[in-house]
Parts: C-alpha cells; structure tokens; sequence
C-alpha cells in the first residue's frame, strides 16, 4: 500500500525520517507543480535521488560526459553494452575502467545532496511513497544513512543566504587576484584548490560548478570564501546591469506605483466615510455565518482537518499493519495531537475500523 500525503500536512523532514526509522526499501515521489523529484530507499538509507524529468542513465551519463571524465564515444559504447546486460551504466563504466569506483560514488553522493538541499526548500507539494523490493548495486554506490543526510542538507540551507549574498548569479565570471594560493595549503581545503584551479576568468559559475565534481553546494561556498579572502574577484561585464537587475528595478517601480494607488484609495474612502457613514449593520451581515464565503472557509477548513486525519490512518496502517480501532490511537502513538481528530466543532469525527479498510466522515 503506498503512502501519500501533502508537505504542508506532513514535512518532508518527517516522512523521510519516517522511511528511516522503519527501514524501509522502497521509492518516495515528490511533487509540486511541473517539478518531481524521486528518492530510492534501500533499508531505510538513501542510494539514489533525482529530478524525474532525466532518466537515471541520462542523467548520469550526462554529468560524466560534462565532468569531462567520459568522452561521448566512450558513453555511447557503455550504453550499448547496457542493452545487452542491462547493468547500471555507472558500473558498466567502472568494469571498462573509464572511471573509478571512488569518483562515481562522490558524484552519486553529490547529486542525492544538491537534490536534498533543493528538496527541503519546498513548502508545498504531494508525495507518495511505493514500498516495493529493489536491487541495491554495491558496485556502484555506497548508501548514505538518513540522519547523516538530514544534518548535512540543514546546515547547507543555514549556509545558502550568506553564500547567496556573495553570489548573486550563476553566470557571473571570476579572475584571480594577486595573492595566490599556492603556498597556503594549511588555511585552505582541497575543494577551495579543486575550484581556485578552475578559476580562468573564461568560466561562469555554473561552468565551475560542471566541472569541480564537488557539488553544486561546495563549489558555491568555496567560491564565496575565496571571494572573501581576496584570492577571486568579479571580472567586471560590458553591460555590469543584467536582466535579472533591470527586472528587478522594475519590480520596485511597479511596487512604488502599487503603494502610492492604495494611499490614494485609502484617503478616498476616508472622504466617503465622512460624506456618508457605512451601515455597519449591513457591512457586518457580509461576513455573517450564513454568508457564502464564511461556509466555503468553513468547508475548506473541514476538509483539510479530514485529509490530516486520512494521512494520519495510512501512517499507522503503514507501521502497524492495521487500522486503529479508535481516533485516539493516533494521539498515543503520537501521530496526531488530541486537537486534531476533532472537527471545527470540537466532536471527534465519525470513524469506524473494518480491519484493511475503514469509515470517515465528518
């Protein structure tokens, strides 16, 4: 039976905390909009986690080809192998000796990372979770334990708005200074090295994040840091205001115009006020409770409550294997608050138990 609910009900945090502690082996898809992203679980670690819109292989295949540690032709002859044994191209490219063990494991665990961190940002969207039998390949991959990933992925998201500050955009492009470097290994990382070396004054930051094969995260912070110790510095465009700017810009004139129409709108109604004084009766009687958008409020308020509560019954059928006999199973398992199994009137909602089903209405 799969899982399913909404982000704004359950967090992300909490179902994939959930899949960890029940180890489960499965595959979780989260949803929002046009966007989609699927997390293979193996149990209850993490293996694999990619925007659905690329095929694994794809995707894979074409970092690698990016990274410039697979050449085109080399990538087409493991594909072609691939359809014969249907192995993982990532193996396949290990076993032809094309790339190490060691590299492809770094570029997996940097994908499932740069994914998480994205991941964590949404505040809305659905997610459904297919517990399901999946062959984990050691070969090609190590798995990364949740809670790693959870510490890891939130101290990332700590660190976005600084790194953000220093760089505002993907396409900006850095030269090196005068201070070099070399010779200050013992106050640098081999990731400010992987990247300073990548520093030309030809590369944007997304052609270093490309090929520094560190992750989108570290790439961007080691930026930032020698950014700050004056080892890069912006080399300066022809045109220094770019669209995004000017869009901006824009955005604050428009926001302008807007507050200085809502002034006006303001002192207008003033004036009508005092020329003439509402019926404060009948201004009141549209927010009444017979009113049509109190009952559509208080409907949509209800059917909210309910959808929690469904939510709330699959994650104990889930872990228990069965439905509760009562609501209030749900608050000593401490899946739900006692508040929370109760409609707007303060009545527990009408649930009866038919062992692998069951009733709920409002």
């Amino acid at each position: 039976m799969a899982l399913e609910g909404k982000i704004v009900d359950f967090g992300v945090a909490d179902i994939l905390q959930l899949i960890s502690q029940q180890q489960k082996t499965g595959i979780l898809i989260v949803e929002r909009g046009r966007e989609s992203i699927e997390i293979r679980f193996w149990n209850g670690m993490v293996f694999s986690a990619n925007p659905c819109a690329q095929s694994e292989k794809d995707l894979l295949g074409k970092k690698l080809v990016k990274y410039g540690l697979v050449s085109e032709q080399q990538l087409q002859q493991a594909l072609g192998i691939q359809e014969e044994n249907f192995k993982h191209i990532g193996e396949i490219l290990v076993d032809l000796d094309v790339i190490s063990k060691e590299v492809l494991n770094q570029i997996i665990h940097n994908q499932i990372y740069d994914t998480f961190s994205d991941l964590f940002q949404w505040k809305e969207g659905n997610y459904t979770f297919y517990p399901k039998t999946i062959d984990f390949n050691e070969n090609v991959s190590s798995p990364i334990a949740m809670e790693h990933i959870l510490l890891d992925v939130l101290r990332m998201i700590d660190e976005w708005p600084d790194i953000v500050r220093k760089i505002s955009s993907m396409d900006t492009v850095f030269r090196r200074t005068d201070r070099r470097l070399e010779g200050e290994e013992d106050t640098t990382s081999h990731e400010h090295s992987v990247v300073y070396d990548l520093v030309d004054g030809q590369k944007s930051v997304q052609d270093i994040v490309d090929k520094a094969i560190i992750g989108k995260f570290n790439t961007l912070k080691s930026l930032a840091e020698l950014l700050e110790a004056s080892y890069i510095e912006v080399k300066l465009k022809e045109k220094p205001i770019n669209i995004e700017i000017k869009k901006g810009i824009l955005k604050i004139e428009k926001r302008a115009l807007s507050m200085g129409s809502y002034a006006i709108l303001i002192l207008l109604i003033i004036v009508l006020m005092f020329l003439s004084p509402p019926n404060l009766k009948s201004t009141f009687d549209l927010f009444s409770n017979n009113s049509h958008s109190h009952l559509f409020a208080h409907n949509y308020l209800e059917h909210n409550r309910l959808l929690k509560v469904k939510n709330a019954l699959n994650i104990y059928f889930w872990e228990k294997g069965k439905y509760p006999d009562s609501l209030k199973e749900l608050i000593s398992t401490n899946i739900l608050r006692n508040d929370e199994i109760k409609n707007s009137k303060g009545k527990l909602f009408y649930y009866r138990s038919q062992g692998n089903s069951y009733q709920l209405q409002k």
